[in-house]
């Protein structure tokens, strides 16, 4: 039997899906910590929907989460799929269209798992109860003489750690003030998403062919992802949100092709979103276009892509970072999410080891942080590798 561990107190700034996955890490391992998270609630804001979970983030999962929760997480999945077909905007099949980091599920040995965004994070907060605080925005920090850091609230609290993890996404502002160096790059591309629930309307109007698996149209400089997302009855002994059968669909693509410039503040209703897409789908399949126009208004999101990675190392601290905060990357890849479960593992892997005192906390922050920025890299650049082929003018990341 393992010794019991040192105590270490680790705040993670950010309630994402990498953060929750190192909470339960660390959970599952009886190291202390305590997850701060600005919103007032799980779903206070739409942060997607469908999401992949490839081999790398299952794996992930399983070392972090306990088997039961990863098997409650595994089953709150949608149906899975088999094959990626790839098309044309007129509906025609293609043959010379493919992403490496793509996952067809016909010959993998471990197929990709299609989340729900929400439910995902559900299953994530889990058992976390006190340990987890919405409604904490955080602020400014300190060094402190003790060797602790000092971390201040936007409420006038104040909690001290002997670890800070930047867990809070693409505009961390934990990250802006450790990483100064650290800018976000606006690729001049963007995202839009949006869900279709099967109705009677849906099934009668879109391709039955659409309305299962995974479908990839190729546009002019814009690629449209589909997923079909049918769900198996949650899990028994998981308060989980009914999730209704969605066929989730993401627009990616270069902003001009939507009549957008870079200076264009990217804030629209759920119709105009809609109506940009029917301007710039107007000469697609019928098939194509109903799905549009029979989407749920309010599932609309126009988001830009951005970009992310440190141009150099740094000296490790107490305080250091996973995910999006510390290296966004494009969605061309479906690589984003699984990078931060990777983070979130390998990081416990070494702080688990510290608690143990195999090795000294600062060793642990400076190895995790040397293989995190390594994996990273080779994740973004895949990405970017990616958005050249389901999109033209797709810039490149210096590194």
């Amino acid at each position: 039997m393992n010794e019991k561990p040192d105590k270490i107190d680790i705040a993670i700034i950010g309630a994402g899906l990498g953060g929750l996955t190192l909470a339960q890490g660390l959970r599952k391992n009886n190291i202390s910590f305590q997850v701060f998270e600005k919103d007032k609630a799980v779903n206070s804001r739409t942060q997607g929907y469908r999401i992949r979970i490839d081999e790398t983030g299952q794996k992930a999962l399983a070392n972090c989460l306990s088997k039961e929760l990863y098997d409650a997480f595994a089953e709150s999945c949608a149906l899975p799929s088999l094959g990626v077909r790839t098309l044309n905007p007129q509906y025609e099949k293609l043959t010379d269209k493919w992403v490496d980091s793509w996952s067809d599920n016909a010959n993998d040995k471990l197929p990709d798992l299609k989340a729900n965004r929400l439910t995902m994070r559900e299953v994530l907060l889990s058992d976390l109860g006190e340990q987890i605080s919405f409604n904490k925005e955080f602020v400014n920090y300190e060094e402190l003489a003790n060797g602790k850091i000092c971390l201040y609230f936007k409420d006038g609290t104040t909690i001290q750690a002997d670890l800070v993890v930047a867990a809070d996404g693409v505009h961390s502002k934990l990250c802006a003030l450790r990483f100064p160096e650290n800018h976000l790059f606006d690729t001049g591309n963007i995202n839009i998403y949006g869900k279709t629930f099967y109705t009677a309307e849906v099934q009668k109007l879109v391709a039955a062919e659409l309305q299962t698996g995974t479908s990839v149209i190729f546009g002019e400089e814009i690629a449209l992802v589909m997923d079909a997302m049918q769900f198996k009855e949650h899990p028994a002994g998981l308060q989980l949100s009914f999730q209704q059968d969605y066929i989730y669909w993401a627009f990616i693509g270069n902003r001009h092709r939507f009549g957008l410039s870079m200076e264009e503040k990217l804030l629209f209703s759920p119709a105009e979103i809609l109506l940009r897409i029917q301007k710039v789908t107007s000469s697609w399949a019928p098939t194509f276009q109903a799905l549009f126009e029979l989407a749920d208004p309010a599932t609309l999101t126009l988001t830009p892509v951005k970009i992310a990675l440190p141009e150099k190392t740094w000296r490790s601290n107490k305080i250091t970072a996973l995910g999006d905060a510390i290296h966004a990357m494009s969605p061309a890849g479906g690589l984003g999410a699984n990078s931060a479960l990777y983070d979130a593992a390998l990081l416990t892997g070494n702080l688990v080891k510290a608690a143990r005192k195999k090795i000294d906390l600062a060793y642990a922050i400076s190895d995790y942080e040397t293989t995190m920025l390594n994996h990273s890299i080779n994740a973004v650049n895949a990405s970017n590798q990616g958005g050249q082929i389901l999109y033209a003018k797709q810039q490149s990341v210096n590194n």
